[in-house]
């Protein structure tokens, strides 16, 4: 299956395990299917984004309801009869909120790898045997999802 992912998609998918897993850099490029080499390559450009990937979708949104709440409240306190957006207010305006329409909708890459993730390390307690089996279907699953990821 790894070798249907394009060299982004295995990338991305390889940072998602970097970011929030605590493996090897070779157990990583085993289930991504590049090699080792490879893997410490792309890790030096991802060192600085591990707290980055801590923001959860909830975060995300409410810092983006906050930025467009605090860009109303500038347009409203502008003098009565200028009470509208500059052309560039309505720009930030309008991506805002396709930032937020996108937020709310379907379950990311991501987010599909932390719940993913969270079961994982909950079974991994319970039945060590059915966390690795299970693993090889997230694997899959994300992979699959991988491929229609622009």
């Amino acid at each position: 299956m790894a070798e249907e992912l394009k060299a982004n998609q295995r990338k991305e998918w390889a940072k998602l395990m970097y970011l929030k897993e605590n493996i090897t850099q070779q157990e990583i490029a085993d289930r991504v299917g590049v090699s080792r080499v490879t893997v410490n390559k792309w890790a030096k450009e991802w060192e600085g984004l591990k707290l980055n990937l801590l923001q959860t979708r909830e975060e995300r949104i409410s810092s983006t309801l906050t930025q467009l709440d605090e860009l109303d409240r500038s347009i409203a306190s502008k003098e009565e009869g200028k009470r509208f957006p500059s052309a560039a207010e309505a720009d930030i305006r309008r991506k805002l909120t396709a930032d937020l329409e996108a937020l709310e909708q379907d379950a990311s890459i991501r987010d599909i790898y932390n719940v993913s993730r969270g079961l994982l390390d909950w079974l991994r307690q319970q039945d060590l045997e059915r966390a690795k089996e299970l693993s090889d279907y997230f694997d899959a699953y994300i992979k699959e999802k991988m491929k229609w990821v622009k």
